[in-house]
């Protein structure tokens, strides 16, 4: 049984949102010469070693061999998507990778319908395309005319925005089986710890791991902002939420890390607001609105 509440649950993905549209930026800020491999797999180590105090407090048991399986499927997943993520990183900006992360909840809502069928997914589809087009206005702007994103970059990254959306439902189908108890902590850990050593293994086989020696202090302190912000808290908390709320609402809580960007946008860089912009904002509001009341808990457990 989940020990947070479905306020608490939603309270905690408000928080998501924000650190996920900080960490759109932060992954920009470390240098491009670095293997995108290497610097994945460095992120999630950061964040699994953090958890390793809490869990030898608490006293974890260690899983058992199908949980580690489980838990190697899902770090795979985390794996293709941060390393899509760096490697689109250095042939496009950082608002098409959040435009394009825009299209995960749906694709969540289509993975949860085909893992964890008899739920509400058809209730969800109006106010997820809602919040969707609100978000997508939000983040459509500012790009010179004609620039078309590269193909490549969006193409590798539509991958791992795959893998994300199948993160969630797995997750929770996983829970429910070989990983049934598992508490957040214990689900980060081991997925991540998981997803890294698949990065280094194939930072190994590349040759990538040599970029090592261009890694400088900016680049290792901009690693441990992510590692602890928006890796290690981020999925902390989406773990804590998964089964108080359906996977597909957890995940649409991007939405709103479109809407704090652009909010970023006019109260700190004083940018004015477009019409565009507000009506986006709009529907991100009613959309998310939405969502969360056909979300309740009677909604949400599989």
């Amino acid at each position: 049984m989940n020990p947070v509440s479905f306020t608490q649950a939603n309270l905690g993905m408000l928080l998501w949102a924000a650190l996920i549209a900080a960490s759109f930026f932060a992954a920009a800020q470390v240098s491009q010469a670095i293997d995108p491999v290497l610097l994945t797999a460095l992120r999630l180590l950061f964040s699994a070693l953090m958890f390793v105090p809490l869990l030898w407090f608490q006293g974890a048991a260690a899983p058992t061999r199908a949980g580690l399986g489980a838990h190697a499927v899902l770090g795979l997943l985390l794996a293709l998507y941060f390393g899509s993520l760096f490697e689109a990183l250095r042939y496009t900006s950082a608002v098409n990778t959040g435009t394009l992360f825009t299209l995960v909840p749906l694709l969540t809502l289509a993975f949860e319908g085909w893992l964890l069928p008899g739920g509400s997914q058809q209730r969800r589809l109006l106010p997820m395309l809602v919040a969707g087009a609100g978000a997508l206005l939000l983040v459509l702007k500012g790009g010179a005319p004609g620039q078309l994103p590269s193909l490549y970059a969006m193409a590798v990254y539509a991958l791992g925005c795959l893998a994300m959306a199948a993160y969630s439902p797995l997750s929770q189908r996983f829970k429910a089986r070989s990983l049934q108890g598992r508490s957040p902590a214990a689900m980060t850990f081991w997925n991540m710890l998981f997803g890294a050593l698949f990065l280094f293994a194939a930072s190994l086989v590349s040759g990538g791991w040599r970029s090592a020696a261009l890694l400088g202090s900016n680049d290792l302190l901009w690693l441990l902002y992510l590692a602890l912000f928006a890796t290690l808290a981020t999925f902390w908390l989406l773990h804590r939420a998964i089964g108080v709320i359906a996977p597909s609402t957890v995940i649409s809580y991007i939405y709103l890390s479109t809407l704090f960007l652009t909010l970023f946008h006019w109260l700190w860089l004083g940018q004015r607001p477009l019409l565009g912009e507000g009506l986006g904002a709009l529907l991100v509001a009613l959309g998310m609105f939405g969502l969360v009341r056909g979300s309740r808990p009677g909604a949400a457990m599989a």
